[in-house]
């Protein structure tokens, strides 16, 4: 394949939330929230970025995106046609939303629609080796709410049944947390009485999504190994906590890395509750000197994909 030997397309890769809790680089979903990548024959490589964190985002080889196809055709031993690449971002970064991860499982489509042609098995373990972790580019790349683990080089997964709807409340505060930051403040061993806890909440959220019995998310979304050492950089996190229970929410926990605090809602109790909780984390957050936005994000089902080629 050749410049201007293709049709443009269009890849779109959801937001995603992980560790759910205590599924610390275990558990991820994905949320309703999108980038798109228009991608168009062109002379050269070349990218335009519009959106969320446009004026943050590098060009060139410094792009994760443009890294990652570069490495897609590299360990296919193909030359792909240069394109220009048109970028809409809805994804907050460093924020907890999976924007990295995002970024690699678009490069990694947008390579292999332009002739890398990997089975998606290989994508998803190239995606976790570029990312470092399998929670986020799982959802990402095949949607829903997933269990994932590392298994001789490979992202072994399942996705978790949904027999009834959830959504999202989202707080997004207006400062990062580098996830490189907030992964140094973990502690590299625990105690076992904390490793214990987590197991058993971990089954306890697991089977409470599974099954339905959403009365024990509050107790399935409680950790003790990522998220207190975390609230030192985040020290109103347990603020943000109490209101979203408060006003109605199943399970709250904070969003990956963070900074994005996340808050389980039935959608059988409609919209008013999903608005309710967002507005009791926002108000919440006020009263504690922190600016953000809050919104309600439903899970999304499906996983990044193409969207046209036409």
């Amino acid at each position: 394949m050749t410049a201007r030997d293709f049709a443009p397309f269009t890849i779109e890769v959801p937001a995603t939330s992980a560790n759910l809790g205590p599924g610390f680089d275990a558990l991820g979903l994905a949320l309703d929230i999108v980038n798109t990548v228009r991608v168009e024959p062109s002379d050269h490589w070349d990218m335009v970025v519009v959106g969320e964190g446009a004026e943050r985002i590098p060009t060139g080889d410094r792009n994760l995106m443009q890294r990652t196809i570069g490495t897609v055709a590299r360990r296919s031993g193909v030359q792909l046609p240069p394109a220009r690449l048109l970028c809409t971002h809805a994804i907050p970064l460093a924020r907890g939303l999976g924007s990295s991860s995002a970024a690699i499982v678009a490069g990694l489509l947008v390579a292999n629609h332009l002739g890398a042609d990997r089975p998606q098995d290989e994508l998803l373990s190239l995606a976790a080796e570029l990312e470092g972790h399998p929670d986020n580019v799982t959802p990402a790349l095949l949607g829903g709410i997933q269990a994932c683990a590392m298994a001789d080089g490979r992202v072994v997964h399942a996705r978790i049944p949904m027999p009834r709807p959830l959504s999202l409340a989202l707080y997004v505060p207006d400062f990062p947390m580098p996830t490189r930051e907030a992964r140094q403040v973990v502690p590299r061993r625990i105690d076992i009485h904390d490793a214990v806890y987590n197991i058993s909440r971990v089954a306890l959220l697991v089977a409470a999504l599974a099954s339905g019995d959403f009365g024990a998310l509050s107790s399935g979304t409680e950790d003790m190994v990522h998220q207190p050492p975390r609230m030192r950089l985040f020290p109103s996190m347990a603020v943000l906590f109490h209101a979203a229970l408060d006003a109605g929410a199943l399970g709250v926990y904070l969003s990956g890395a963070g900074s994005t605090i996340a808050a389980f809602i039935d959608e059988q109790d409609g919209s008013v509750v999903g608005s309710r909780v967002a507005q009791a984390m926002a108000d919440a957050a006020t009263r504690d000197g922190l600016t953000g936005v809050s919104m309600v994000s439903a899970i999304r089902q499906t996983g990044a994909g193409l969207q046209d080629a036409a």
